[in-house]
């Protein structure tokens, strides 16, 4: 089934969150800690952060749906014509059915009506999933270095593309 792409409500908020604690530790539970996973589901997937973000004009907040919400994607413009993807996440009983693809380029349609010539987005290295996605892409890795989450010190690579 096609993805239906469309703007992110208030009223998707319990399927993001869904979504969230479904593929964070998919995606991430081979090299991050537990707590530090709940920490960051329960900080930056709270229900009022989610409809701050999801609220502000200049944000691009988008879900992916077949029956149910099945993925999620946000950015938001920083400057000089560029914007910043937050993230891109799909239910894990979801991946390689397209939801990434429609999300990335919805966004990238998104902010190309915005005047955004480009779009940065920031990957940890043990993240194979988002490092292959991004690589297969057209998105260029510029640069590496280190990044605090929780208690642990991971590399990140920072990769751009046009939009």
């Amino acid at each position: 089934m096609e993805p239906t792409v469309r703007e992110a409500t208030d009223e998707d908020i319990s399927g993001i969150q869904r979504v969230a604690r479904r593929s964070w530790p998919e995606t991430y539970g081979k090299f991050l800690t537990e707590a530090a996973i709940e920490t960051i589901l329960n900080d930056w997937y709270a229900a009022d952060e989610l409809d701050g973000q999801i609220a502000t004009p200049e944000n691009v907040y988008l879900v992916a749906e077949t029956d149910d919400i099945g993925g999620y994607a946000s950015a938001a413009p920083t400057a000089n014509e560029e914007a910043q993807l937050y993230a891109i996440y799909v239910d894990p009983d979801h991946w390689d059915e397209g939801l990434g693809t429609a999300l990335l380029d919805g966004v990238r349609d998104r902010l190309d009506d915005h005047g955004i010539r480009r779009l940065r987005v920031e990957v940890l290295a043990e993240n194979s999933v988002g490092v292959s996605f991004y690589e297969s892409r057209g998105f260029e890795r510029t640069s590496e270095r280190e990044r605090e989450v929780g208690s642990q010190t991971l590399v990140e690579y920072v990769y751009y593309r046009d939009v």
